[in-house]
């Protein structure tokens, strides 16, 4: 099984800045490999599971990271790829 991990960083100087990635074997893996790119963006990110409000339509899994100051800084969503077919990007 692969894991994507789709991660959006807000930067409101520039606009959000989008990345994903197919390395991970696991979701763990993928969740560690988020909380470090947002621990690059604020040392003290923490993540929490987005609260999405009914009626509302989301990628399953989404989660927020919130900085020192406990803005959001970014969200991310680790999914497990269901065609065997995939190959590993960046």
């Amino acid at each position: 099984m692969k894991v994507l991990l789709i991660i959006v960083v807000f930067n409101f100087e520039t606009g959000s800045e989008l990345e994903t990635n197919l390395s991970f074997d696991n979701e763990a893996e993928c969740h560690a490999a988020a909380l470090t790119s947002f621990q690059e963006v604020d040392e003290h990110a923490e993540i929490r599971a987005m609260d999405i409000p009914e009626g509302q339509e989301m990628l399953v899994g989404t989660m927020i990271a919130y900085g020192a100051e406990g803005g959001e800084i970014g969200m991310y969503a680790c999914n497990a790829l269901r065609s065997s077919s995939s190959t590993a990007t960046n």
